[in-house]
Formats: C-alpha cells, structure tokens, sequence
C-alpha cells in the first residue's frame, strides 16, 4: 500500500516537473533538467532597484535529484542564457524553490 509521501512523489513527477504539464526543459549552468521557472515580476515593469536599474524576481522550482546540488545563497546561477544571484533555497520533499534575483536594465 502506497502512503501519501509515496503519491506526492509520483505527482512531483508526473504532474509539476511534466513537460506536457507545468515544467519547462530549462537550461541551467549548461545541463538541461526539467524545472518550473516562475517570474515574479512583469518583465514589462520589473521592480525598481535603483535609478537606472530594474530587479527581476523569479522563482526556479526543480527536483534536487535532476539539478544535482543544493544551491548555496549567494551562488550565481545561469537559467536559458540569463544570469540569476540565489537569494535563498527552500526544499520540501526533494522539490526545491530557489529564489533569485537579477539586474535588468
């Protein structure tokens, strides 16, 4: 009998990192792993930083397991050709959120 840990695996799999569902194939440090990359802002109008300077918030959602490290804060990451600073990394069930930030502008 499966247990509800069991099934939530099997759902990270099969729904949330499922390219024909919620996940894109992203480009990350050169390594291609399926992941969730989430903009927090509207590229249109991302956040001011300073004058002169936009802040871009995303949020990179990707099994530990396919990334094949956990990110230290701090850490430069480069996601499909742009280049992100980790603020911080949250993990939960082999799923991590790594929050990130980026200079545009």
């Amino acid at each position: 009998m499966k247990t509800f840990k069991g099934f939530l695996a099997a759902d990270i799999q099969r729904t949330f990192l499922n390219p024909n569902e919620f996940a894109d194939n992203c480009t990350i440090d050169g390594e291609e792993v399926k992941a969730s990359l989430e903009s927090l802002t509207d590229n249109k109008h991302p956040l001011a930083y300073a004058e002169g300077v936009s802040l871009v918030a995303d949020t990179l959602f990707v099994d530990v397991l396919e990334l094949g490290y956990m990110p230290d804060q701090g850490q430069r990451m480069v996601i499909n050709g742009n280049e992100y600073s980790v603020i911080r990394v949250a993990s939960d069930k082999g799923m991590l959120a790594i929050y990130l930030e980026a200079n545009a502008g």
